[in-house]
């Protein structure tokens, strides 16, 4: 019987899915901090003079984001941001 590798040996794939998962993660939070504050895309785009298509990118993953953006995104809502490294 043939033993399957682990596609997690590959180093390439490896960081790929790493930063994939980074870039998820930070889409469902903004998702969800969107929504607590009952805003649309469209609106929370108003807010930071941006197109809702930018907003709908950052929430399904699409692109990857730059703390200065997160950044806008939380004075937006009135929020600070925080990084921790674990």
């Amino acid at each position: 019987m043939k033993q399957t590798k682990n596609i997690f040996d590959k180093p390439a794939f490896a960081k790929k899915f790493h930063q994939s998962s980074i870039r998820y993660k930070y889409a469902v939070e903004i998702q969800m901090l969107r929504a607590k504050a009952g805003l649309t895309q469209s609106q929370l785009g108003e807010l930071m003079n941006v197109p809702q298509s930018s907003i709908a990118r950052w929430e399904n993953g699409g692109t990857n984001i730059t703390i200065e953006t997160l950044e806008k995104i939380a004075r937006a809502m009135n929020k600070e941001l925080k990084i921790d490294f674990l």
